[in-house]
């Protein structure tokens, strides 16, 4: 695209090389090694979008990005994370500040472009949409068939909403003027997340976030929401703006990339994750922990003798008893093949003991669809001062595999 100018930070010139190159046949491109080279650049240079990394020497990626929301004139420069760390805590705190996107390392070209592409659309058609409020009449009609947004006094009322977005959301005008803003609400939404976006518009800056809103067909959509206030002619406040780009298949990827496709559990790479989190909230707050690995016993003869099927159809039958049968607090995912790991905060071994002791009755008196009843093996472990993941891992298979020894269908706790 002519005259759009692209800014890369990052420390690593194979991946300055990599994302150039991907980039430079469509775009202007500027590359820097350092947060601080980016923020001395920006000083005298025009930048329609900046592609981040976090991990970096003096200046981090959140304290760049905190730099850039803190001055007038870069403060409107969206800015994406492109990083290798895929750390739930680190989306999370990404996108509180303020980025429109977060692409995980190693990327692939395509992914990147369509990424890259899209965000500079969005842009320019914002960009028109406020030209079109103030000056050109028409072209407000052509962008309200192309955009969502919705304009709301200063107490959230709907005062304007754009057809692309009452198309979206299954409504029509006439109903949505008038109304609350809250109405969008699907209840999932934490009250810190609305709490921050009203101090944030309030405050005369810009609010942007990823918003789980209900629509008027019955369902619910993922909007990347960006909100600021509004202002008319002689700079009186009038209310707040709002665009909404629908990310409903940016959620799906990110939820299908930290679930088990079988059994609709927590996978292997998110269940690791969730883990270490509770590790360092552990050592914060020093409460008991405790982790059990499940084996279903003799799975392979499931599979030899009744087929894969029947061998899928139990891995999900076992999911599903074992997620009826935690606490709301404890965290459950499938470890691998027939195995499956729970996390039990607040539990000491003797509580975990009990817990484990009370599945095992449960899963030896289910009854399967295709082989009737079926046993499983417990290893349980209490975390210690100063395990690690990698420690812990190890105490909790050897309790598994001392529980196999032993004949199987039974609980062992780690000795260590």
């Amino acid at each position: 695209m002519d005259n759009i100018t692209i800014l890369i930070v990052d420390d690593e010139p194979i991946n300055l090389k990599l994302v150039a190159e991907s980039l430079n046949d469509r775009y202007n491109i500027l590359v820097v090694r350092s947060g601080i080279e980016a923020l001395e650049l920006l000083k005298n240079h025009h930048v329609d979008l900046i592609l981040l990394d976090i991990s970096m020497p003096e200046m981090d990626g959140f304290e760049v990005a905190k730099e850039l929301k803190n001055n007038l004139k870069t403060a409107h420069i969206p800015f994406i994370f492109l990083t290798a760390d895929n750390a739930q805590e680190t989306i999370v705190k990404a996108f509180e500040t303020g980025a429109v996107d977060y692409i995980i390392k190693p990327f692939q070209p395509q992914e990147l472009n369509v990424r890259v592409d899209n965000r500079i659309q969005t842009n320019h058609l914002q960009r028109q949409l406020k030209r079109a409020l103030k000056k050109n009449t028409h072209l407000l009609e052509v962008v309200d068939q192309y955009v969502s947004f919705v304009k709301v006094d200063p107490m959230g009322i709907v005062q304007e909403i754009s057809s692309n977005f009452c198309k979206q959301l299954g409504c029509l005008k006439e109903s949505m003027i008038g109304q609350n803003i809250n109405v969008l609400k699907s209840g999932n939404m934490t009250d810190n997340i609305y709490k921050k976006l009203w101090n944030t518009i309030k405050s005369g800056q810009t609010f942007s976030h990823d918003m789980h809103d209900r629509n008027f067909s019955g369902g619910t959509n993922w909007f990347h929401v960006t909100i600021s206030p509004d202002y008319d002619e002689k700079n009186n406040h009038m209310g707040y703006i709002a665009f909404y780009e629908n990310v409903d298949d940016k959620v799906k990827y990110k939820i299908d990339s930290q679930t088990d496709s079988l059994t609709g559990l927590m996978n292997r790479t998110k269940i690791d994750e969730v883990l270490l989190n509770e590790i360092k909230r552990v050592k914060r707050y020093d409460y008991p922990f405790s982790i059990i690995l499940v084996d279903i016993d003799h799975f392979k003869e499931v599979n030899d003798k009744f087929g894969h099927q029947a061998g899928d159809s139990v891995l999900k039958e076992f999911a599903k008893l074992l997620s009826e049968n935690i606490r709301e607090s404890d965290f459950l995912g499938r470890w691998g093949g027939e195995e499956f790991l729970i996390l039990c905060p607040h539990s000491n071994a003797d509580g975990a003991l009990v817990f484990a002791e009370s599945l095992r009755k449960k899963i030896e008196q289910f009854h399967f669809e295709f082989v009737g009843h079926k046993t499983a093996s417990f290893g349980v472990v209490e975390y210690a001062e100063n395990n690690t993941q990698e420690m812990l891992f190890k105490l909790v298979d050897e309790a598994l595999y001392d529980a196999k020894e032993r004949g199987r269908n039974r609980v062992v706790l780690s000795n260590s």
